[in-house]
């Protein structure tokens, strides 16, 4: 089934043959590399002078052990958004097209128009939920995929697993759910999902409750088939060494992750009480951050940027948002300093 919805002149497509995808040991004189070292030196020598592997298996046989999966599940990109780009370009011809789920992350549509592919959407009720039987309504012949992002940025909603699982089966092409905030979230992954769902694609990432997005490191979870035909297509080299093995330690120190989450969530928590006593609406969040309305949202977000250099992110032009802004959740002192500000604002 997936071979079908891969674009016609991608199914047999060769990928680049790079130097380390054919040696990756040995004296190595085959990629005009600085056989003399690098200008760094580090305290474990990551021989910054080679090229890196070019399918991080060493990241991706750690990620499989700790989603308890094949490493043949996993693909490894440069932030998710390399993901979603690399997906569009491997399923969507240019005369069809993906649907999104407004409001939601921008990069789904900006890399559809990038790929010259159509965009189609469709808009979430007033609780922000989304319509599964007026999703599937709105699909084309032409719709190859639907991204989904659970919880969604910028409403803070975690998508139900039997809606997921429900698209899925009642769709023809692929279904893409975007989790980069499902470790904040109070339900599980879908990730073991694709196991049985051929047309699952689940993206991840260490930007957000790892604290890694200056590493930009993201990766997707699918059938081994979506997989390989990724690890095809993207570039040689898409992984740093310094990326790859930060993102190992990363996932070593999983303790230290969900610390971290939990002091996030008990701020989530205080941070609701205390712009609801200013006078917000505070929508509920399964992230971490608030989506938030106040009569000209706009402006305070402007005087909080130019008189107290506290930016939040206004989304009063988006579908749905009207006099909406986000607000990611700070430190205690962050979060304090905010609401102060609020206070003397309104």
């Amino acid at each position: 089934m997936i071979i079908q919805l891969i674009r016609s002149n991608l199914r047999n497509f060769q990928a680049y043959s790079s130097a380390r995808s054919l040696y990756n040991k040995g004296m190595l004189l085959d990629a005009n590399e600085n056989s003399f070292g690098s200008v760094i030196k580090s305290a474990d020598d990551l021989s910054l002078n080679r090229y890196p592997d070019p399918y991080s298996l060493d990241l991706r046989k750690a990620l499989a052990k700790f989603l308890r999966m094949s490493e043949k599940n996993i693909f490894v990109g440069n932030g998710s958004d390399e993901a979603i780009d690399l997906l569009i370009r491997l399923f969507v011809e240019p005369d069809e097209e993906i649907v999104v789920i407004e409001p939601t992350y921008g990069m789904y549509k900006v890399a559809a128009e990038l790929a010259g592919v159509a965009v189609r959407t469709c808009t979430v009720d007033e609780n922000f939920q989304t319509d599964i039987a007026a999703l599937l309504s709105n699909v084309t012949a032409k719709t190859k995929i639907i991204f989904c992002c659970s919880p969604n940025n910028p409403t803070g909603v975690l998508m139900k697993l039997q809606d997921i699982e429900r698209l899925c089966k009642n769709f023809s092409g692929v279904v893409v759910v975007d989790e980069a905030y499902i470790e904040f979230a109070s339900k599980p992954s879908a990730v073991r999902k694709v196991l049985n769902l051929p047309n699952l694609v689940v993206l991840r990432t260490f930007s957000k409750a790892w604290g890694l997005a200056g590493i930009r490191v993201g990766y997707a979870v699918a059938q081994p088939e979506i997989i390989e035909y990724l690890n095809r297509i993207k570039p040689p080299y898409n992984l740093n060494r310094l990326s790859g093995k930060l993102a190992i330690e990363a996932l070593a120190k999983y303790p230290k992750m969900m610390e971290f989450r939990g002091a996030i969530l008990e701020e989530r928590k205080k941070l609701v009480k205390d712009l609801s006593a200013v006078g917000f609406k505070v929508f509920p969040s399964e992230a971490n951050f608030l989506l938030v309305s106040y009569p000209q949202a706009s402006k305070v977000a402007q005087v909080l940027a130019e008189k107290y250099g506290i930016i939040i992110r206004d989304f009063g032009t988006k579908p749905k948002l009207k006099d909406c802004v986000r607000i990611s959740v700070g430190t205690p002192k962050q979060n304090k300093l905010l609401i102060q500000a609020l206070k003397k604002i309104i």
